[in-house]
């Protein structure tokens, strides 16, 4: 299912004329060199490629001659790393360190002896194709091949290559403005060389289209999901003996036609390219996602429920947020609303990649669960506080830095706003443990326990205070904020309340805690006088009517309670305005 979608959509994008996407036997690769040649065949120049955005060098994307590629030595068509092109030695393989040990040589020279291997396989490629192709450009190229020794790179050159780390290079002859890979005649080759290559190719029953077809040994691999080789990495792999079966060999365990391999691997390279704006991060988890619609707008909208601050563009981030607040309220009109969507998460595991996830349904039902999820967020706050929240922000209140956040709560999450499915109850668990360690309560915090409470435990609760709630945990909650505040009126420019030392012990097992606090507080309202004292008084007389008692101790969910109610009425002091007891008798 996820490889005949993926297929599927690259079909979509390949027939619209706006999109640049690869065609069968190319694919977009990282290149950060070039090798000018002169028409004798020697190097004129090396030159860098990278451009400069910020403080970084980023590499060049350009769509060479491309297939599969594995561990083993096996060479490129125009364009390789610099051991292939050049036999380039790393400073660590030719500078021999003071006091080498004879293992550390032995193991030198084998990593030697494979950049050897590595530049003759480019070699043997290049002068393979010689008498196919009547070119002079392609000429001058072979004759590089049969003359080039690495001895010759000059010092600068060496230095250029050594910063430029394992970036790829592509060859131009000099005078040229055209680049090899970008000959007509060499790719209409190389595109013809691909239909025909093989006369050994296995044919089978495609799992993905249903036809009889060449059948792929190797898929392309995949880039762009964090963590995972920076080579790139498989979605169906079988590199070892104990994972084939009936003698089959490699990906023939799992038969996928060449063209239909192709087809996904480029499609879903094409969602994880940054640029297209079609990922998501929520924790390790990388997500991709597209729709069947023409109109991309129910993407953006979904993008932006998930993370608005990906939309730099400040006029088309009000236009998505204003039909997020639309589908919010429930009146969102889209264009297309039954077609697909579809959202695959990903994940890394040595040079393979997990999938999560995988979740489909229409335009109207993934963009409206998003905006569910939002609309459960809604709780009063600050003018300073965003309107929207995203996921990793959420993800965030779990630990005291990203790298901590539980690995597996990301996609939990994620899969749960998809699905219109509950919660992960270690969400709340561990925004809990955070409060406590931090004896502090904010905008996300508040929005995410309620949103839980709501949602996972149907407890109704409100966007603002709601002071004839029944709950004691909330009514607790409540009586902390205002025993906070009383302190803080008696006591103005403390460093630190009570908030600091005992919220996280009142929320947990008040009947301990809340006796103590009340005696405090008798001194605190001692020292008010006039309208505040007043004001203090009638606040927690209020809410003490409220409770029968303090008990010994509150669960999870009556401590995510507590910690609305503190929330809640920490905000209405600060957005009611009250009567002031000057006037009261």
């Amino acid at each position: 299912m996820i490889l005949q979608r993926l297929s599927e959509y690259y079909d979509v994008i390949d027939a619209d004329p706006e999109i640049e996407i690869a065609q069968e036997g190319f694919a977009p690769q990282k290149v950060t060199f070039e090798i000018v040649l002169s028409r004798d065949g020697s190097i004129a120049a090396i030159n860098d490629l990278r451009s400069t955005e910020g403080k970084r060098k980023v590499p060049q994307s350009l769509r060479l001659p491309f297939e599969g590629r594995t561990s083993g030595v096996k060479a490129m068509f125009l364009w390789d790393k610099a051991e292939y092109l050049l036999g380039y030695l790393s400073p660590e393989l030719r500078d021999v360190p003071d006091g080498e040990s004879e293992s550390d040589a032995k193991k030198r020279l084998k990593k030697i002896d494979r950049v050897s291997k590595c530049f003759e396989a480019s070699k043997e490629t290049h002068l393979g194709f010689a008498d196919s192709i009547d070119n002079d450009d392609y000429a001058v190229l072979c004759q590089y091949y049969s003359n080039w020794e690495r001895s010759k790179l000059t010092v600068d050159q060496q230095t250029l290559i050594d910063e430029l780390g394992t970036g790829f290079g592509v060859f131009r002859i000099d005078g040229n403005r055209q680049r090899l890979h970008d000959s007509n005649q060499l790719r209409r080759f190389w595109s013809g060389h691909q239909m025909k290559r093989g006369g050994d190719e296995v044919s089978g029953t495609c799992l993905v289209t249903g036809d009889r077809t060449p059948l792929a040994r190797l898929h392309g691999s995949i880039k762009g999901v964090r963590d995972a080789q920076s080579s790139g990495a498989s979605i169906v792999s079988f590199n070892k003996p104990s994972f084939e079966s009936f003698g089959k060999t490699q990906s023939f365990n799992s038969p996928v036609g060449e063209q239909a391999a192709f087809k996904y691997t480029t499609a879903l390279n094409h969602l994880l390219d940054r640029k297209n704006n079609r990922t998501i991060q929520v924790g390790d988890a990388t997500c991709v996602f597209w729709s069947e619609a023409k109109d991309t707008i129910a993407e953006d909208v979904f993008s932006f429920g998930l993370d608005p601050a990906r939309f730099e563009d400040e006029s088309r981030a009000t236009e998505i947020g204003n039909v997020l607040s639309q589908a919010v309220d429930g009146n969102a009109v889209l264009p297309e609303p039954g077609a697909a969507f579809h959202v695959l998460g990903l994940s890394p595991n040595a040079s393979r990649l997990s999938i999560r996830f995988w979740i489909s349904g229409t335009v109207i039902e993934m963009v409206g669960r998003v905006a569910e999820h939002q609309r459960r967020l809604d709780i009063v706050r600050s003018g300073k506080d965003s309107d929207w929240i995203p996921l990793w922000m959420i993800l965030a209140q779990t630990a005291r830095e990203s790298k901590e956040v539980p690995p597996l709560l990301g996609g939990a999450l994620l899969r749960s706003v998809l699905t219109g499915g509950r919660y992960p109850e270690a969400l709340l668990t561990t925004i809990l443990r955070r409060i406590r360690a931090e004896q502090e309560i904010r905008h996300v915090k508040a929005a995410m326990i309620k949103a839980i409470l709501n949602h996972n435990h149907q407890k109704e609760i409100p966007v603002m205070l709601d002071p004839v709630r029944p709950d004691p945990a909330y009514q607790l909650g409540r009586l902390f904020a205002c025993l906070e505040r009383a302190q803080e009126d008696a006591l103005p420019g403390l460093n630190a309340t009570i908030k600091d030392r005992y919220f996280g012990a009142a929320s947990a097992t008040p009947g301990t805690v809340f006796p103590r606090l009340i005696r405090m507080n008798q001194h605190h309202i001692g020292k008010l006088e006039g309208g505040k004292k007043v004001v203090a008084e009638k606040r927690i007389q209020e809410i003490m009517g409220r409770l029968h008692d303090f008990p010994s101790h509150l669960g999870i969910t009556d401590q995510g309670l507590f910690s609305i109610g503190y929330y809640h009425q920490r905000q209405d002091f600060f957005t009611k305005k009250e009567t002031t007891p000057e006037n009261v008798q």
